[in-house]
């Protein structure tokens, strides 16, 4: 058996439909996939990829996408500066979207005002902040028996692959955003070293913040794996 995790190349169209169809069927619920598929694919792991505003990386077990995470060192600010530099783009995106399927109207309003709102972030801070803000493994990746088999921890590969990306470019916090009733994502992250988990509310919905201090060494805990749900959306 082989694996590998790796940063996917927003020129390359097979990276591009890999990690997007992964997302669509493990966090198909979340923000940015309430967008729309289109959107997903051109925007998110097109435009913010090479803008710089957004990472992602796939996780690969005998070639097959086995999981994905997609992250930010640009917590506070990286929506409103993509929207900045290219409203234009994702104006015509979300109007091509809602032509091809108008049942994206309702969805679309949700997700705006998940991904926009800022009541509770004004105390955190300013960039550079880490965020996780997708990840997941496919359900035959998590099993007992595959991770007896190959001892591969996928979604703890993903989390230590980031953490140590933001410790290379001296960022020192990382934070996740975990919907309050996701219990197995949030006992995950405290096996992983998780501090804080202050509750809060976004945009209606009752979230949990999840710290880590990347200024201490990353924890790699055994037996967490089974627990890692489908997806962590923010």
């Amino acid at each position: 058996m082989r694996s590998r995790l790796r940063e996917i190349d927003a020129a390359n169209r097979h990276d591009v439909a890999a990690i997007t169809g992964l997302h669509l069927e493990l966090l198909g619920h979340g923000p940015m996939a309430r967008l729309g598929e289109l959107f997903l694919q051109r925007f998110c792991y097109g435009v913010l990829l090479r803008d710089g505003l957004m990472r992602a990386a796939l996780f690969e077990v005998d070639g097959r996408p086995a999981g994905f995470v997609a992250y930010t060192s640009r917590s506070i600010t990286f929506h409103r500066e993509a929207i900045r530099r290219h409203w234009a783009y994702v104006a015509w995106l979300i109007a091509l979207s809602v032509v091809r399927d108008p049942r994206l109207v309702a969805r679309l309003l949700k997700a705006a005002r998940l991904m926009f709102s800022r009541r509770a972030e004004l105390d955190l801070g300013r960039d550079p902040l880490g965020e996780v803000l997708a990840i997941g493994v496919l359900p035959e990746y998590r099993t007992p028996e595959f991770l007896h088999r190959t001892g591969l921890r996928i979604g703890e590969e993903l989390i230590v692959h980031v953490m140590s990306y933001f410790r290379s470019v001296g960022v020192d916090r990382l934070r996740m955003v975990v919907e309050a009733h996701n219990k197995p994502a949030l006992l995950f992250y405290h096996r992983l070293g998780g501090r804080g988990f202050e509750p809060y509310e976004h945009a209606g919905e009752p979230m949990i913040h999840v710290w880590f201090d990347l200024r201490e060494p990353a924890d790699r805990p055994a037996e967490v794996e089974t627990r890692l749900p489908g997806a962590t959306p923010r």
